[in-house]
């Protein structure tokens, strides 16, 4: 008796797929317009910056001109020393010098100069000069503004000489005294929408390393002013706002979309406003990043000695340690001079808990009349200070001369004892 064949279960249907609902369907909608806005809204502030900023036109087929030190002649001064890619000048005797560069080329095409130059002292007055074939027998001049030691871009599309072809341009430098300084180059922008983003972009991506303000805000000279970024936030939430309305009212019209999309609207304004503000401060972000990075690898794993020693006043530390090794045990009045405030502050710092004496505003010596036998005078970086070994005499700036035993004479610095 054969037996019949026993017949297979017939396979489980798989569960079927459920059909997206409305509020899944509305969320990648969503999703996908707030990408839009936000790309919508970055467009229109970078148009309504360059806007604001362009001095020349928008397109310019005009190429950016430099002139390296080669090109450079000296009027006023003298060339002191030359390497690649720079220069070395110095004033005259009374700080004045003046470099000038024979040009041709229309003055519409490039609205912005920069000379690239450093090394200026505090105080120096800087002036820009040129003429034209407008008016050949007509030199035009107006003020250059300097900051830490830098001359800052000027924008000379608006000056009435600024017209017709320019055939020559001159610095004139006033120093308050004749410091040597250092020049790079000039160079003449045309300032057009494509340059202007290109050197918004390389300040983005460069690091001008540690500065005093860094952690709070940067300052470099291509920075986007206070009130460019609230013009931006304000663009951001206008345009976010009208696009909101007018999608609400879409969507009412001809979509069927869940009641709690509203909700789903004030989350995407707030993700809106965020990515915009992160935008805004995500180069101060990337570069307090790499200025703690620099600053670990500067100073982690290091004693206070050598720390110290790694630090920007190096030079000072090295010297005071120096001094100190010559001072007695007991605190002694030490007078410290130097021309910078800062110089003269830290040196004291590190020479505590001596008896120092400084002038926080002023680089003026002590008055002599307050010196006396066994006080110690600390010279660094001071100008003026001169010192007879032979007669065993210092002659301060003022033109007092004293009696000294030197205990420490190093390259630019000395430590003196008053003798009586």
């Amino acid at each position: 008796m054969t037996l019949p064949s026993a017949v297979p279960p017939a396979p489980a249907p798989l569960p079927e797929t459920p059909p997206p609902t409305p509020a899944d369907v509305a969320s990648g909608r969503f999703l996908g317009t707030l990408l839009l806005l936000f790309t919508a809204s970055l467009l229109v502030c970078t148009l309504v910056y360059l806007a604001w900023t362009l001095p020349g036109a928008w397109f310019s087929g005009a190429s950016a001109k430099i002139w390296s030190p080669q090109n450079i002649t000296v009027a006023r001064g003298s060339l002191i020393g030359a390497e690649p890619g720079r220069a070395h000048f110095a004033p005259e005797a009374n700080g004045l010098a003046m470099l000038a560069v024979n040009t041709r080329f229309p003055a519409r095409d490039y609205p912005v100069l920069d000379w690239e130059i450093s090394g200026l002292p505090d105080g120096t007055v800087a002036k820009l000069l040129w003429r034209t074939d407008y008016a050949p027998n007509a030199q035009k001049q107006i003020d250059l503004e300097v900051e830490s030691g830098r001359l800052l871009p000027i924008t000379v599309v608006r000056e009435t000489g600024w017209i017709g072809n320019v055939l020559g341009i001159a610095i004139a430098l006033q120093l308050p005294a004749p410091q040597p300084f250092t020049v790079v180059s000039l160079r003449a922008h045309p300032m057009d929408a494509l340059e202007t983003l290109t050197l918004r972009i390389k300040e983005w991506t460069s690091f001008p390393g540690w500065r005093g303000t860094s952690i709070f805000q940067l300052e470099d000279p291509g920075t986007v002013s206070l009130s460019l970024l609230i013009l931006a936030a304000l663009a951001l939430l206008l345009l976010g706002a009208v696009s909101v309305f007018f999608w609400r009212r879409w969507r009412d019209r001809y979509l069927d979309f869940p009641r709690t999309m509203p909700r789903y609207w004030l989350y995407g304004g707030m993700t809106l406003l965020c990515m915009g503000w992160m935008v805004l401060d995500a180069r101060w972000t990337i570069q307090l990043a790499q200025q703690a990075s620099q600053t670990w690898h500067t100073y982690g794993g290091k004693n206070l000695t050598q720390k110290r020693l790694a630090a920007e006043d190096s030079a000072l530390f090295a010297f005071i340690e120096k001094a100190r090794a010559e001072l007695p045990e007991t605190p002694a009045r030490v007078f410290v001079m130097a021309d910078a405030a800062y110089l003269r502050s830290r040196a004291a710092y590190h020479l505590y808990p001596n008896n120092v004496f400084y002038d926080l505003h002023s680089p003026q010596p002590p008055d002599a009349r307050f010196l006396r036998p066994g006080d110690y005078l600390l010279v660094f970086q001071q100008r003026g200070v001169q010192y007879d070994s032979a007669r065993k005499k210092i002659r301060l700036p003022s033109g007092a001369e004293l009696s000294v035993d030197a205990k420490v004479i190093d390259s630019g610095s000395a430590l003196f004892e008053l003798a009586p």
